[in-house]
């Protein structure tokens, strides 16, 4: 059976009951994606429809732990996060986990048992094997790497051990491979709200940050309202516009990808809509810029809403959009020498040592030098405490525009 669902002139099939257990996780998927402290119930519910313990979910760049960067980590069990675990398992053996190399290898959405990513010898003598995989039950577990956007991350899942007799059945790794794509979503999302430090938000509060737009679509996907920096993206009309109260791209391919996703994410009503995301091409940039657009259905029970209308809060996220905050201002507000600002303001657009030394003229051994004594100023010990203090005073004026704006890389 096929119902039009009115947006996008969009046609979906229709044939799910709102009880089917998928529909169910995917429904509290989408809830947790606007609240992060949902996350344990989702994965218990996962975990209880897949027969597995518990899992593992992170968002990662690089090839290896000397190249790599954890952005978040989530581990859970049976419905309960454990930070004890993540802050053990990243103190204690991340830098020493055999299988982690490999994993950043994986081909994107292949299931790998966790014993086929160590060798028969490392069995023997991995710490991390023999130890913390055994104590957080994954050591018989599976292992996927999914693509992050644009291909400069990987979101990494990791399930606990089968609870079921004789290991791991089919239907098991069919329902794994089914929800990847929305595993996948989930922590792009995430993580974008994680960056612009807005998670444990409303929605509507969200409608009020200038680090990223955001426009709410009704159940035809025709635009209901939109904060003041997507107004701005659609205003200027390159490669995201507002056309007769809908979203369009100047792009046709990138059109049918966005109708896509809306008729995903749009379908009849008791049908589950799916999340999804996207890259949209601004042409007239030189070289041309690229806006994440990120698609999240809203169920019909959401709190945060008094109407039935809404349907889907599409995020839009600008990786190369600089920090608008004034060194003179980071100066006097945070005590800091001009220097020092200079740093700071940079480090939060994203900006790299070795990119500012080399800006500086001067070696990466000093810029570390100057950045211990903000930390000493600022009673602070890690670099995202910093980016989060210079972001906070956002809006009192621009940044330098002569570096590379993506964000500042942290663990969560």
């Amino acid at each position: 059976m096929y119902v039009h669902t009115g947006g996008q002139g969009s046609t979906v099939r229709a044939n799910k009951s709102p009880s089917d257990p998928f529909d169910r996780i995917l429904a509290s998927l989408h809830a947790t994606t606007f609240d992060a402290a949902r996350w344990p119930e989702a994965d218990r519910l996962i975990g209880e429809i897949s027969g597995t313990s518990g899992s593992g979910l992170g968002l990662f760049s690089g090839t290896s732990q000397a190249d790599g960067t954890a952005y978040f980590i989530r581990i859970c069990l049976r419905g309960q996060r454990r930070k004890d675990w993540e802050r053990r398992y990243f103190k204690d053996y991340w830098t020493r986990d055999e299988r982690i190399p490999r994993v950043a290898r994986q081909v994107y959405g292949r299931i790998v048992p966790t014993g086929d990513l160590y060798t028969d010898a490392e069995k023997r003598t991995s710490a991390a094997y023999n130890e913390v995989l055994v104590e957080m039950g994954m050591r018989n577990g599976l292992n996927m790497r999914l693509k992050g956007m644009k291909g400069r991350n990987a979101v990494i899942w990791i399930f606990g051990d089968s609870v079921e007799r004789g290991g791991w059945r089919s239907d098991q790794i069919r329902l794994i491979e089914r929800l990847q794509p929305h595993i996948r979503q989930f922590a792009l999302v995430s993580h974008a709200l994680s960056e612009a430090d807005m998670t444990g938000t409303t929605m509507m509060e969200l409608l009020a940050t200038p680090r990223f737009g955001v426009i709410h679509l009704d159940r035809r996907g025709r635009i209901m309202r939109a904060n003041d920096r997507a107004l701005e993206i659609l205003r200027a009309g390159d490669g995201l516009m507002d056309r007769d109260g809908c979203l369009r791209t100047r792009m046709p391919d990138e059109q049918a990808e966005l109708s896509y996703l809306l008729a995903r994410a749009l379908p009849p009503w008791g049908v589950q809509g799916s999340a999804g995301s996207m890259a949209v091409t601004s042409p007239s940039s030189s070289p041309p810029k690229r806006l994440a657009l990120h698609f999240t259905p809203v169920g019909d029970d959401y709190p945060h809403f008094r109407t039935r209308r809404l349907g889907v809060v599409v995020f839009v996220v600008d990786p190369a959009s600089p920090a608008l905050v004034d060194p003179v201002h980071v100066a006097a507000a945070l005590d800091l020498t001009p220097m020092e600002s200079e740093l700071a303001v940079a480090l939060a657009a994203g900006r790299t040592v070795k990119d500012i030394a080399r800006g500086a003229g001067c070696t990466k051994e000093t810029v570390r030098w100057h950045l211990k004594q903000v930390y000493r100023k600022q009673g602070i010990s890690r670099q995202v405490d910093l980016v989060r203090r210079v972001l906070s005073l956002e809006g009192f004026g621009a940044a330098p525009r002569n570096g590379p704006g993506t964000r500042a890389r942290h663990a969560d």
